[in-house]
């Protein structure tokens, strides 16, 4: 009986290691998708302006904010380290958002209207197996245009290309191994600049951006 007992103590002696490194290994999550690689997509969405004028030596305003949507392409790259995916994307889109208000002079209407937005932008994000949860930011690129009307053909505007700023956040979802869709929120900040909105008079002019679009994306 003792030696019977002996021998079963020495097998589970054995096992034990084994089975401990077994179940380790069981509730480990396995990181089964593989973000690594560029890629290129697509995008449609909708974004609010918010856009302050200020008429130097006035000091008079005519802030509004504008609406629309855009669309357009991006191409970037990651790099997955576990369960982290570290990237750079671009980006170009063709924008609608423009809006207007009364000018201090109320014979006019001033007008702004954002022509296209590009972003250049790093990306931080975890992922979850198929789902990226990232934040993002970088450079911001647009172009704009500032005008002045009295619906009677006496009008003046000043069309520009802006650098500022973007932040943002999103999630991605692969549901391939080269296909994913993606939703993103993203803020754009211009700051300040000056357009000659007519000819004898300039406003300094910021502008911020609220949007939200959604896109797919193919790795190569």
């Amino acid at each position: 009986m003792s030696k019977n007992f002996a021998w079963a103590f020495l097998f589970a002696a054995m096992m034990t290691p084994a089975a401990a490194a077994d179940m380790s290994a069981s509730l480990e999550a396995p990181v089964s998708s593989d973000w690594s690689g560029f890629y290129l997509g697509a995008h449609a969405g909708g974004g609010k302006s918010v856009v302050d004028w200020t008429f130097t030596g006035i000091g008079t305003t005519a802030d509004h904010e504008g609406d629309g949507a855009f669309g357009g392409v991006q191409a970037g790259y990651n790099f997955q380290s576990g369960n982290w995916v570290f990237g750079a994307e671009a980006d170009i889109s063709v924008s609608g958002i423009k809006g207007d208000t009364a000018c201090p002079n109320p014979t006019y209407t001033c007008s702004s209207d954002a022509k296209w937005l590009s972003t250049v932008r790093g990306r931080v994000g975890y992922s979850f197996d198929n789902l990226l949860i990232y934040g993002t930011g970088g450079l911001g690129l647009g172009r704009f245009e500032m005008s002045t009307d009295d619906g009677a053909g006496d009008n003046g505007s000043d069309s520009r290309t802006e650098a500022g700023w973007v932040a943002g956040a999103g999630v991605e979802y692969a549901i391939s191994p080269r296909w994913s869709v993606k939703a993103e929120y993203m803020y754009y900040d211009f700051g300040s600049a000056r357009y000659a909105v007519y000819p004898t008079q300039d406003s300094d002019i910021s502008q911020r951006f609220h949007t939200g679009k959604i896109g797919v994306n193919f790795k190569f």
